[in-house]
């Protein structure tokens, strides 16, 4: 979460709640019930289509002790340090209780938006966007008036320094903080009758009244829409809207050295990215869909295939990244279009590399029978048993290329070429060595220090392998598949089918591997975080012409069973968590299901 040094929003909400009547119980407009039959957060209604982004989380405190149950014992007290550190700055410090003072009245889910200050900000839709100042917006729903009105006559409430004012029939009530600088008072207001407002000035606090009374808000922005009807999922623990031009202006604004004109003009297409997040027993799944503008003359490529390479590669693949078509893959990366243009890799320096090392051309030599699903992956190492201490093994890439052709004949010249060009111009060793039915050829350098194997693996699925008996690895096909691997399985086996490919990582076994040129060493700051993850997988869909979708899962351990939060951030012991019942699953085994643990201690939600 993105946090200024301005005062907390949080303690607005128990003045704002004298506003409500407590004779107000029913009434909600069309608008409103639209919203909530769409699935979108009730507070976008007052998001301006201007906003860089929004985040919505849930206030259910069961979801957020489920949450606290993830990871080992050292990220868990990192994540309780930071929850007390929320509830002490938002909450405690203005003796107000989550569980007393809020709980009994608030909605399901608060809103908290990042809104330009600046009043030239023209909306999304069209793709402007002129950036200064952000401030953010609070939007907390009430779920029970009656109840909202109870608490606020209980509430210690903060002293107003000026006198309210009326905007578009709203009553805007400054206040100020219990300590600090009073100059920066914040803004709360009533929408309707059932939505608290809270903005750090009074600009920002017009454009939500505005965006809600008839104005461009995000429930009005047809992308942003349409992406709950792919990806919209009941009792969601978060979900998260980004403005990409206006995000990309603001990483460019920031970044140092400054980021080329190209690169920014690449995301001015793509409008938005809406995600939903939702706990799940062994981890975090993430679904998200990206838009283009109405006005934009760009279109994704339908390139979903059932995929068919992850059932060649081993269960242990340390890193796998697929496609569904390798031409339409480096068109987008030569165009530096959409997300591909983050990326370090730079199309136009790989293509002359290649030329220059083997006299190939990517587009006349490769590409024409490159029109296929593809993948490249890593490999654990094998084992070095010729090691000795006098002859140290050299880091092993265990590196795999795989590749569906679409004309064999064709590629059949190519790889022909590659054979001479090894052999005469860098006196490699070629050996034809076929193993159980597949065709394999290996490259062996002089003094034996580099091997490369390539050959085919069915009658259309050309495999290529850097490293000593990396093709060994494959050849013959293993027993046991990524595909079959259940870690590969819970991470990708939730995402739409046929899909554009995958991008997978088995952080637990590469936690373990030493001796991959490929994998550098983690920083120690980096493998605490690390060990508390098992695997991540993303799952590339495109969806029409204008959205692409991905699904992301994060397969997390499951820690200590959470106690109650420190009392105080001065009492560092208070954050040692309670001894789990549950023990954490050996290490190397897939976590089992476990059901969450019963919350024992509030957990207050971060706004």
């Amino acid at each position: 979460m993105i946090l200024v040094k301005k005062p907390p929003l949080i303690v607005t909400i128990g003045t704002a709640l004298v506003l409500v009547s407590a004779g107000v119980l029913t009434y909600v407009g069309l608008r409103w019930r639209l919203t909530r039959a769409q699935g979108l957060p009730v507070g976008v209604r007052a998001v301006p289509q201007a906003a860089v982004a929004a985040v919505t989380l849930s206030t259910d405190t069961e979801q957020w002790q489920q949450l606290r149950q993830f990871g080992n014992p050292e990220t868990q007290a990192t994540f309780d340090a930071q929850l007390a550190e929320w509830r002490d700055r938002w909450l405690t410090q203005y003796n107000i209780a989550y569980a007393e003072d809020i709980a009994p009245w608030i909605d399901a889910e608060v809103t908290i938006a990042w809104v330009p200050e600046s009043e030239s900000v023209t909306g999304n839709e069209s793709g402007t966007v002129s950036l200064g100042e952000q401030g953010r917006l609070l939007l907390v729903p009430i779920a029970d008036p009656e109840a909202a009105q109870i608490s606020a006559e209980n509430l210690p409430l903060a002293a107003a320094s000026d006198e309210p004012t009326e905007y578009r029939g709203v009553t805007l009530t400054p206040l100020t903080p219990t300590s600090g600088d009073e100059n920066e008072a914040l803004l709360m207001g009533l929408l309707g009758t059932q939505l608290i407002m809270v903005a750090e000035d009074e600009n920002i606090a017009q454009q939500a009244i505005d965006a809600y009374k008839g104005g461009k808000n995000l429930a009005d922005l047809a992308g942003y829409r349409r992406s709950f009807e792919h990806i919209g999922v009941p009792q969601a623990f978060g979900k998260v809207y980004l403005n990409v031009p206006a995000a990309a202006q603001l990483l460019a604004q920031s970044a140092q050295p400054a980021l080329p004109a190209a690169l920014l003009n690449s995301f001015q297409d793509s409008r938005g990215l809406a995600a939903t997040m939702t706990l799940q027993s062994q981890g975090l799944q993430i679904a998200s869909t990206s838009w283009f503008g109405p006005d934009s003359d760009r279109a994704y490529v339908d390139t979903n295939v059932p995929a068919q390479l992850p059932e060649y590669l081993p269960s242990d693949t340390l890193v796998m990244a697929s496609g569904g078509n390798f031409q339409q893959f480096w068109q987008d990366l030569s165009d530096r279009q959409s997300w591909g243009a983050l990326t370090a890799l730079n199309p136009d320096n790989l293509a002359l590399a290649l030329q220059g090392s083997t006299g190939l051309t990517l587009e006349d030599d490769l590409l024409p029978w490159l029109g296929g699903e593809f993948a490249l992956a890593l490999m654990p190492p094998p084992s070095a048993d010729s090691e000795t201490e006098d002859s140290p093994t050299l880091p092993n890439p265990s590196l795999v290329v795989l590749a569906q052709v679409s004309d064999r004949p064709l590629a059949e010249q190519t790889f022909a070429r590659l054979d001479e060009v090894v052999e005469n111009r860098y006196r490699f060793t070629l050996t034809d060595e076929p193993a159980a039915d597949v065709e394999r050829v290996r490259w062996i350098s002089p003094f034996e220090s580099t091997m490369l194997a390539r050959g085919w693996l069915e009658s259309n699925i050309a495999f290529l392998t850097v490293g000593p008996d990396t093709d060994e690895l494959i050849v013959p096909q293993p027993r046991r598949s990524l595909a079959r691997s259940p870690l590969f399985q819970l991470t990708t086996g939730g995402a739409p089918y046929p899909n554009n490919g995958y991008f997978y990582v088995n952080l637990e076994t590469l936690s373990q591997t030493e001796n991959n040129l490929f994998l550098p060493d983690l920083s120690i700051e980096n493998q605490g975080l690390l060990k508390a993850m098992q695997a991540i997988g993303v799952t590339a869909t495109v969806v029409d012409e204008q959205r692409l979708r991905y699904d992301l899962y994060l397969a997390l351990k499951r820690g200590n069973r959470p106690g109650p939060l420190p009392s105080s951030m001065s009492e560092p012991d208070s954050m040692e968590a309670e001894p789990s019942e549950q023990e954490s699953p050996p290490e190397g085994e897939p976590p089992t299901e476990v059901e969450p643990a019963a919350p024992e201690a509030e957990a207050a939600p971060a706004e």
